[in-house]
């Protein structure tokens, strides 16, 4: 045989070649320590509920779970806040429930100072719960439950009335208020004036455009009406002085944005301001700061 000398021995070596466990991954890491992470989450929320009184766990859920029907669609002219308050009958959230600092920043929950304070607030927030009562009464004696809707606020209480299917509150296309919303309007007298408050008016339109006129939108209508539902009420008896702002905002806050043409959407909310919600209100047109003109002028 050319090339190979006689009596060579060739040896062959054949090298097996063994699939890697999938234990010599990394993919098992990454799943010890999702593992690792859920424990020691689980063992941080078992942790922090041993901490937390039995009413303060309640509390908790509640402000987490609490939702209202109109977060999503209504509109109020003026926030507050960021968050809408917990009905009155929620529990109370004690201190210990966010933690027990003892710096020197924090004072007594039941200093003096802070004593007239919580008083005026109970007293408004017993008055705003007997209004929201009266309120509801009169919304189930007039079966209007399907025009009538009623929701605390930050800075008061909203009561929705609104047309449906059967009942149109305007007449289509107009300001002009039909009898039944007129006997609807006239009926909340009585506990706005037993309750002394101060309340805004705000129109909403549907999506339909407006077009007989092309100087008159759903903007003007909006407007229109909620001077109208002004006008009801100042006839039945409100004093005028108790009535502090109407605006319209056309149909640029529709309840059923999915279909613009509902009848829901054509309504009047009416803001019933607490104490504290009238403070707030007119500190919003309160004149800016002197210093803050001048630094303006100065920047221009």
């Amino acid at each position: 045989m050319s090339g190979r000398q006689k009596g060579h021995t060739t040896i062959i070596k054949r090298s097996s070649r063994r699939a890697h466990a999938g234990g010599h991954g990394g993919a098992w890491k990454v799943a010890f320590a999702d593992f690792m992470l859920a424990l020691m989450s689980l063992f941080m929320v078992m942790w922090i509920m041993g901490q937390v009184s039995e009413k303060d766990r309640k509390a908790i859920m509640y402000t987490l779970n609490n939702q209202s029907i109109f977060d999503s669609h209504s509109y109020s002219p003026i926030s507050f806040s960021a968050h809408d308050p917990a009905p009155a009958n929620a529990p109370e959230v004690t201190p210990s429930a966010v933690g027990n600092s003892t710096g020197p920043s924090q004072s007594p929950a039941n200093s003096p100072t802070d004593q007239p304070k919580q008083a005026s607030a109970k007293q408004s927030d017993a008055e705003q719960r007997q209004l929201q009562q009266a309120l509801q009464s009169l919304m189930i004696g007039k079966q209007a439950q399907s025009n009538m809707r009623i929701e605390r606020l930050a800075q008061g209480i909203r009561v929705v009335v609104n047309d449906d299917q059967h009942r149109m509150m305007f007449e289509r296309g107009s300001a002009k208020v039909t009898t039944y919303f007129q006997q609807l309007l006239a009926s909340l007298v009585p506990a706005l004036k037993q309750s002394g408050s101060h309340l805004m008016i705000i129109g909403h339109t549907d999506a339909t455009p407006y077009q007989q006129n092309p100087f008159y939108d759903n903007w003007s209508l909006s407007v229109n009406r909620a001077q109208s539902a002004r006008q009801v009420l100042l006839r039945a008896g409100m004093e005028s002085d108790k009535i502090i702002q109407i605006s319209g905002v056309a149909d640029k806050k529709l309840l059923d944005p999915q279909q613009p043409a509902n009848a829901i959407n054509r309504r009047i909310e009416f803001i019933i301001l607490s104490a504290s919600g009238l403070s707030d209100w007119e500190k919003s047109f309160a004149m800016p700061a002197a210093h803050s003109i001048s630094a303006s002028s100065a920047d221009k």
